[in-house]
Order: structure tokens, then sequence, then C-alpha cells
């Protein structure tokens, strides 16, 4: 009975190794995580971002077939003001065949808001955002993105929100201004612009490229995430009212490495 049984267990674990590695989606697949994060502060305690479907399209390594899957997502509303300066929220996270993944499609919901900061003469609103119609139907960027086996592949959708609302009539409308890109692409840019008082915008460009932030308002840190290798304009405007000078050098980003600027910016009048 005992060399029996044992010889049952022995089949038994062989079979369950056979029959669980067949249905096993992680053998030899990638993990592919996609995140949120926010490319600028903006003048708003919260940004409120209604995600509602995210898909992407992929080609396996057996085939040149695009493929569009619909990603099981943490659907809804997001907050993405606190996500800054390498900040970012995790909002997918599921395993693909290995192979490229070519596109990204996200359609935003008809939820989005902004919660305004309160003032001497009014308190803080949170009017609704309506979607700009020419997202509709959702936004399509290129990724173009290796899918490698047994790795894990993080992308984000680095949303610009200084940048994705504007007013009009009266009426605040939601129109994101975005990249998605592996969160290991490129390199980071990393300082400081002051004074407060001038108002900076931090603008760089690098052959056709121009990316723009603001500052934090507490310190005047701002950050560059995803950033090609090699020498980046880096402008530091004022607000023209203010009475400072705008400031504009070279820098250059390493693939993989954050520079810091060591010197803080501080524009003079």
């Amino acid at each position: 009975m005992k060399t029996a049984f044992n010889i049952f267990f022995s089949f038994f674990i062989l079979a369950c190794i056979a029959g669980c590695g067949k249905n096993d989606p992680s053998l030899n697949a990638t993990r592919l995580r996609v995140k949120l994060a926010n490319a600028s502060p903006a003048t708003v305690q919260e940004l409120n971002v209604d995600i509602q479907k995210i898909e992407i399209s992929t080609v396996d390594s057996t085939n040149n077939n695009e493929n569009w899957t619909t990603l099981d997502i943490n659907a809804g509303v997001h907050n993405i003001i606190p996500l800054v300066a390498g900040s970012s929220k995790q909002i997918s996270d599921q395993y693909f065949p290995m192979g490229v993944l070519r596109r990204i499609k996200i359609t935003f919901g008809d939820n989005s808001t902004i919660k305004t900061y309160p003032t001497e003469t009014s308190a803080a609103e949170t009017p609704k955002l309506i979607l700009d119609p020419a997202i509709k139907d959702g936004v399509v960027l290129d990724v173009n993105a290796n899918l490698y086996a047994n790795y894990v592949s993080n992308i984000l959708i680095d949303i610009n929100s200084a940048l994705s609302v504007y007013e009009l009539n009266g009426n605040f409308f939601f129109r994101p201004v975005l990249r998605v890109f592996p969160e290991t692409f490129g390199g980071s840019l990393r300082g400081y612009a002051l004074p407060v008082e001038a108002a900076p915008v931090v603008v760089i460009a690098k052959d056709g490229d121009t990316l723009l932030t603001l500052p934090e308002f507490a310190d005047g840190k701002f950050f560059f995430k995803g950033l090609r290798e090699g020498d980046w304009e880096i402008n530091v405007l004022a607000n023209p009212e203010s009475g400072y000078k705008d400031t504009t050098f070279v820098d250059t980003v390493f693939t993989g490495k954050t520079r810091e600027l060591k010197a803080k910016i501080v524009l003079k009048k």
C-alpha cells in the first residue's frame, strides 16, 4: 500500500507540473504593469482623472499580427496631482506573451474633476471637467516597447496636469497632454528654479521634442523623466510681469541616470 501510494503520488505531482505549466500565464511571458504619473505640478489641489479603459496592441514573437487587448485595470477616478517627481500609481498588472507592445489606447470617462484652492474671497470649488470632444473615442499613442520573457515591464502614462485643463466660456475642459513610455526609458533631469516670485516655467527641448513643467511651489524643484540621451536645451522662463529675466543653458542627460543640476537656477531682475 505504501509503495502504491508513493507511485500514485509521484504520478500526481508530475501530472500537476505538466498541466499547471500549460495553464500558467507567467510561463515565458512578460509581466506588464501600467502606471500613472504627473509630468507637472498644477495650480489646483486635485486633478481627478476618470480612466475607463486601456487597450494595447501587441505583436508576439511567433508572428507579425497585431492584436488589441483590453487590460484589466483599476478603472475610475484617480487624483494625479501627488504623482510628481518620480512618484507613480499602478493601475494594471497582468501577463502577456513576449513580443512588442506597439500602441496604447486610453479611453477617458465623463467624471473627471478639479479641486481649486480656496482664496480670501471664495471657498475651494470642485467643478466637473467636460471631456474635450476630440478625445471622446480615446487617445492612441505609439509605445514600441519590447516585452521580454520572464521580465517585468513597467509602462508609464505621464499626464501633464498643468497643460491638460483649459477654460472656455466659463466651463472647464479636460484634454490630456500626455506621454507613454517604458519606465526605464532614457534618463531623467532634476533641478530647482527660483524665485517663486518669478513664477518660472521650465521648458526643455531636443531635436524637435519640447517638454514643459512647473516647479514645485514650495521649493522650486522640477523633474523630467523619460528623456532621450544627449544634450537638452533648458529654458527657465519668468512671468513677464514679474520683472525677472529668462535664462537658457544646455546640459546632458544619460540613459539610466538622473542628471542633478547641482546649482539652483535663480533668475535675476
